[in-house]
């Protein structure tokens, strides 16, 4: 998984496909993300990645509630983390990672793709998925 901080002009926070299939790309304004918040994003997103897949084309499963929620760390060393339930996912992160217009918006758009998406056993994709 990868995370760009995008500087310029204000653009919304998007999730990209990537075409060769090997994750997606979040795309964030350098005022909606820290550039420490880059690292820890993607290496969240990538650990996090290990236990979904995408589902068979066509076929569409049900909707994840996924939340981004700024909450205080505990500590330097575990500034981000992750509650996952059978029917939702909620991201704990630090409030000096990324804005709160940010974690609304990937909250949205992550509960957007999730009926696309499968909860597999860490590390397994599948013929039709791969991870990075």
């Amino acid at each position: 998984m990868q995370v760009e901080r995008v500087q310029g002009g204000y653009i919304e926070p998007e999730i990209i496909d990537l075409e060769d299939g090997t994750g997606c790309l979040f795309r964030l304004h350098e005022s909606d993300i820290s550039e420490d918040g880059v690292k820890i994003l993607a290496d969240l997103l990538t650990d996090q990645a290990q236990c979904w897949a995408p589902r068979p084309a066509g076929t569409v499963g049900p909707v994840i509630n996924v939340v981004w929620e700024r909450v205080q760390a505990p500590s330097a060393r575990l500034p981000i983390g992750v509650d996952e339930r059978p029917g939702s996912i909620t991201y704990l992160v630090d409030p000096s990672l990324i804005s709160q217009r940010a974690a609304d918006y990937l909250s949205r758009l992550d509960t957007e793709r999730s009926p696309y998406w499968q909860r597999v056993p860490k590390g397994h994709h599948g013929d039709n998925a791969a991870s990075s």
